[in-house]
């Protein structure tokens, strides 16, 4: 699947602010699962890159001057492979242990390990199996809800309050693997319909845990998904705020307003139709 994305954050102040700097995280690489094709990365102010500790290409974005608003826009095409490839860990920066680290977000308190405690003889037999259980089991606890304008809830809140976007999902999903002794990481990009038809979708989250010799594998809670070809993978950390598209600060300005649109189509079918016209 080839897939074009057109990813535009704007963020608006009631006031002027004289400098802001923000984090991105928004420019996926290539891999086994994916190749990126094209990518720009463009906005009004100075970008400098870099690549985290995580392996993730990121960007510092710093806006000097009097402003009341900064645009961001990533743009590109990504072929997704034909199947659900895992990932191994020969190339990353980091073993999977690390990713066993509990976070604020992720943190496992005793209803969180009693309730992954349901799933640990299925995930004694057969790991995977044991995984795609654990997947549906939160799926039927935690009610999907969009709320990506919200500071995201740590896993345990979700749990409580049976509701939470892909990024609560995402979070409770690697809380219980940690608390299993999986390793387990939080993982932000795109979800492309296999529809080849346009979608509106925001920016996505899921989670990868890893399965002895097979690797890293997908686990999307929001949308059932394990290992699908549907994923266009951009950044990777602990949770959230280590792979949040936009994150940073500013001076002055007061509370901000954002908005974020994201288009994803079929590229092979838009071209098409670009030809015949």
């Amino acid at each position: 699947m080839r897939v074009a994305i057109n990813h535009e954050t704007v963020y608006r102040y009631p006031a002027e602010s004289n400098y802001s700097i923000q984090y991105l995280r928004l420019s996926p690489i290539s891999s086994i699962s994916q190749r990126v094709l094209s990518w720009k990365l463009s906005s009004s102010g100075n970008l400098r890159p870099w690549v985290d500790g995580f392996g993730n290409a990121a960007h510092v974005l710093v806006v000097e001057g009097p402003h009341q608003e900064i645009r961001v826009k990533a743009i590109g095409e990504v072929e997704i492979a034909d199947v659900g490839k895992p990932l191994l860990a020969d190339n990353e920066p980091h073993p999977p242990e690390l990713y066993l680290r509990s976070t604020r977000l992720t943190e496992a308190d005793e209803r969180i390990q009693r309730f992954a405690g349901n799933f640990r003889p299925a995930l004694v037999v057969n790991a995977r199996k044991g995984l795609d259980g654990l997947l549906a089991g939160i799926r039927q606890s935690v009610e999907s809800q969009a709320n990506q304008n919200q500071p995201p809830a740590t896993a345990s809140q979700s749990l409580d309050r049976h509701a939470g976007g892909s990024r609560e999902q995402a979070h409770l999903f690697v809380s219980c693997c940690r608390s299993l002794g999986v390793p387990a990481r939080y993982v932000s990009g795109y979800l492309c319909s296999d529809s080849h038809e346009e979608t509106g979708l925001a920016t996505h989250a899921w989670a990868e845990a890893w399965v002895g010799d097979a690797g890293w594998l997908r686990y999307d809670v929001a949308n059932r998904m394990s290992n699908a070809k549907a994923h266009v993978r951009v950044a990777v950390g602990l949770d959230y705020l280590d792979t949040a598209p936009v994150r940073g600060l500013r001076r002055g300005a007061g509370n901000e307003e954002m908005e974020i649109e994201v288009n994803i189509s079929d590229a092979r079918k838009m071209k098409s139709q670009n030809n015949q016209q």
